[in-house]
């Protein structure tokens, strides 16, 4: 039975640790780093943050760059994330803080 709870947990985490990425790359559109480098942006575990970053790029939002032996993270268009981000605030009428 804990189980289910467990894995409605980890997709929650997962949900807000994507989240927490997409702010990031919203507040900076050319960052390039690692996954090691995001999770200590995020104070996240690296391994959370990996499941979190590949989910983003399986969705086209983030790209993988890098080498056969460093992967890194950028955003595969800048405006695909503000658009997003002003579509939604337009749909709920939010002021964003953020411009």
């Amino acid at each position: 039975m804990t189980g289910g709870l467990t894995d409605e947990f980890d997709q929650v985490l997962q949900s807000i640790i994507g989240i927490e990425l997409l702010t990031f790359f919203q507040a900076n559109p050319h960052t390039r780093d690692t996954v090691d480098g995001l999770a200590l942006r995020l104070h996240r575990p690296q391994h959370q943050v990996e499941m979190a970053l590949n989910t983003l790029c399986a969705i086209g939002i983030l790209e993988i760059g890098g080498t056969k032996k460093v992967n890194i993270y950028h955003l595969s268009n800048r405006d695909l994330v503000s658009g997003y981000c002003q579509e939604q605030c337009d749909k709920y009428r939010i002021v964003p803080h953020f411009r």
